[in-house]
């Protein structure tokens, strides 16, 4: 289950990174919330907005550098910082 907070899906992402490489950007930035890959302890997810693979692919495509923010615990902005 993907909540409210995301902001895009798959299909835009090609057309917003090279939006921004257009913009002037160099690098996009993206936190990793473990408790979207593993909403049950051992089950894990890596489709349709959860594909870090293909947002990974996505930037290098356009010419971006990422910034991968790794958790487990990863930000106050998030319940629970991404825990599951």
């Amino acid at each position: 289950m993907i909540t409210e907070r995301s902001q895009s899906i798959p299909g835009m992402w090609p057309y917003i990174m090279s939006m921004a490489k257009q913009n002037g950007l160099n690098t996009v930035q993206t936190y990793v919330f473990w408790n979207i890959h593993e909403q049950k302890r051992g089950t894990y997810d890596f489709s349709g907005r959860a594909n870090l693979s293909q947002f990974l692919q996505d930037a290098a495509n356009a010419g971006l550098f990422v910034n991968l923010r790794i958790g487990p615990y990863v930000c106050a902005e998030w319940d629970y910082g991404g825990f599951p």
